[in-house]
């Protein structure tokens, strides 16, 4: 009968269990501090008042709560370990939303639409070319009419003229089309 030798009761000792938990409560914690340097200077009001620096600060302090149970967590109990990050991935996701800061007042919502879409995509290895092509203008047409026409945000759409005269009057039409789409919708759950 073959015995087991003992288990090494102090190799499981180690100060990190779980690296990922203790990365996700760091970068919480990161998070709430920039939270709540962004709302410092904003008036937290009273009981009777609340001030615009009340949400902010107290979606903050309650991320950092989370941060600060998930830190606790890591270092208690067991879990995963933290990979090795890509960081091809957040670069051109945030490249997308630069590009889309810095050309959407001079070249509008036409141009600076698909040029997210195409950046953020690169984000990707196995994009296909067609597929981020359809997507970019899809979500420029329903951005356009989302935020333009339905909420009526001053967002430029085609400043400098783009748009070849026939799909501009289709976009038109798609646009009346949506608007009494909805006036019906309106009609209906208002009766």
């Amino acid at each position: 009968m073959a015995t087991q030798a003992p288990r090494n009761r102090g190799a499981d000792n180690r100060v990190t269990r779980s690296s990922l938990d203790i990365g996700g409560g760091l970068f919480l914690l990161g998070l709430a501090i920039v939270g709540y340097v962004g709302g410092f200077s904003l008036p937290f009001g009273q009981l009777s008042g609340i001030g615009s620096g009340l949400l902010p600060k107290v979606v903050a302090l309650l991320v950092a709560a989370f941060g600060v149970a998930l830190l606790v967590q890591g270092f208690l109990s067991g879990g995963d370990k933290l990979d090795q990050w890509a960081i091809r991935g957040p670069i051109f996701v945030l490249s997308g939303v630069i590009v889309f800061a810095f050309t959407i007042r001079p070249l509008g919502l036409v141009v600076a639409g698909p040029l997210a879409v195409i950046v953020s995509a690169l984000a990707d290895k196995d994009t296909r070319p067609v597929e981020v092509a359809i997507l970019a203008l899809a979500l420029t047409v329903a951005s356009g009419l989302m935020f333009k026409e339905l909420l009526s945000l001053p967002i430029p759409f085609d400043p400098r003229g783009l748009i070849p005269e026939p799909v501009f009057h289709a976009y038109v039409g798609l646009k009346s089309g949506v608007a009494a789409l909805f006036a019906g919708l309106k009609a209906i759950i208002s009766r």
